[in-house]
């Protein structure tokens, strides 16, 4: 049993409406009996089922592919009713309609399972079949029928499948939503419906209608997306319909690329979490908590790209490094909290009187540095004086008691001769000590070597 040799997926519908018109025509021409012996000769190879009835329904003539499908010879089918063979609890329908459509002299068509034999659960058969007649008389009908169990079984298969795989994205945290090569959306998921501001699609719409994606490049369009082959990881920015704006990691692949049904396939990861983790965990890396000014490492990146471009500005660059007198005592005396909260004030004075492209971090301690890019050294030391005496106007009251510092300044160009940052560190350094050797609350400006 099964499909017989010869058998295709296209012998269905319109080419079996072919064979029983064919198989009619012989029968109602003129030369009855060499008609009949030329259409059962032609019939002995068809790859489908095909039975002659007489007017009561009983079988006249089968072919050997009827005989596989009901799995009898041609000598035990004929003269019993066809009808007979179809699963005794689909009997009763499927001959009211049977009679109807050839009382109305229509084409019946149904698929329908065969009765249980040898053990095994009845086939499935795709069936057609019309009346015989002649212009005197009715002589019976003709029918074919096509094995398609395998046909439904594989069908049946993939559909469980889908309904698995629907079922597994519907409930993933990733958006996942498919759209045609027009941009409309043909199967979405609910974590897409969220990123896009919807509840719920009923009718055919368009993805970029919903949302605009872009990342540092600019828009990804349709016809970009289209003219991809795959895309991993693209780290980009949704903006929907509803205002939402998410940072998304996007996958985007296709589905019978090229063809006229090509499909585009997005997988949409909502990354904002993860992105502001990221940010978190950087801005920790290169800032001090208590101050929230750079941390001696960020400044030593600075440092370390400013050495570099040393010589390529009109105006140099000078580092300014700030050492706090007396800060010891006001942690002694009024603790440390006290001394902590003159810390963040003096960061929030620096940050009001550095520019935008100035690099302010505290080093460590009481110590603090500002790398002033192309600032040269007149600007800079005026700065620098204003830092001075914003320091020294700074005070901070603990349990009646008012704690001050000042601060001892030193300051240094950068210059395309210096070798290292160490060393450029060494001389501001040593512009603060030697503040501090006159007395404190100074500014004092160190020259390099070879200038």
């Amino acid at each position: 049993r099964g499909k017989g040799p010869g058998w295709t997926p296209a012998l269905t519908g319109r080419r079996l409406i072919r064979w029983i018109n064919h198989a009619l025509f012989l029968l109602r021409s003129q030369d009855s009996e060499s008609s009949k012996a030329f259409y059962r000769s032609l019939t002995q190879s068809a790859p489908i089922g095909i039975a002659q009835t007489d007017v009561l329904g009983r079988i006249e003539f089968a072919n050997p592919a009827l005989e596989a499908i009901l799995g009898r010879t041609a000598a035990e089918l004929i003269n019993t009713p066809l009808l007979s063979y179809l699963k005794n609890s689909d009997r009763k329908t499927i001959t009211t309609g049977w009679q109807r459509d050839l009382h109305e002299k229509k084409t019946f068509h149904g698929r329908i399972q065969l009765a249980a034999s040898g053990g095994h659960e009845g086939l499935w058969i795709d069936l057609m079949s019309a009346v015989i007649e002649t212009d005197e008389r009715t002589l019976g009908t003709i029918t074919v029928m096509r094995d398609i169990t395998q046909e439904l079984a594989a069908a049946n298969a993939l559909e469980k499948e889908q309904r698995r795989a629907q079922s597994i994205i519907g409930v993933l945290q990733e958006g996942v939503l498919m759209v045609d090569n027009t941009g409309a959306i043909r199967y979405i998921n609910g974590a897409a419906l969220q990123l896009l501001g919807v509840r719920e699609i009923t009718q055919p719409t368009n993805f970029f209608d919903l949302a605009s994606i872009s990342d540092e490049h600019g828009d990804y369009t349709l016809g970009k997306f289209q003219a991809s082959q795959k895309i991993d990881n693209l780290y980009a920015i949704l903006r929907n319909h509803a205002g939402g704006e998410f940072d998304i990691d996007l996958t985007m692949l296709k589905v019978r690329n090229g063809e006229a049904q090509e499909r585009l396939v997005f997988v949409l990861r909502d990354d904002s979490a993860r992105r502001r983790e990221n940010e978190r965990l950087s801005w920790e890396a290169s800032h001090d908590p208590l101050t929230q000014l750079l941390n001696r490492r960020a400044f030593g990146h600075g440092l370390d790209k400013s050495l570099a471009e040393a010589g390529q500005n009109h105006v140099a660059t000078v580092v300014l490094l700030i050492d706090l007198d007396h800060f010891k005592p006001v942690n002694d005396k009024g603790g440390h909290l006290t001394g902590d909260e003159l810390l963040r004030r003096l960061a929030d004075l620096l940050r009001q009187i550095v520019r935008q492209s100035d690099t302010v971090a505290r080093l460590g301690g009481d110590e603090f540095g500002i790398l002033l890019p192309s600032c040269g050294m007149e600007r800079a030391e005026a700065l620098a004086e204003r830092i001075r005496a914003g320091t020294e106007a700074l005070s901070v009251e603990h349990d009646g008691n008012v704690f001050s510092v000042t601060a001892s300044i030193g300051l240094t160009q950068i210059n395309a001769g210096d070798m290292s940052p160490k060393a450029i560190m060494a001389r501001a350094d040593e512009g603060s000590y030697m503040a501090k050797g006159r007395g404190r609350n100074q500014v004092v400006v160190v020259v390099a070597p070879d200038v």
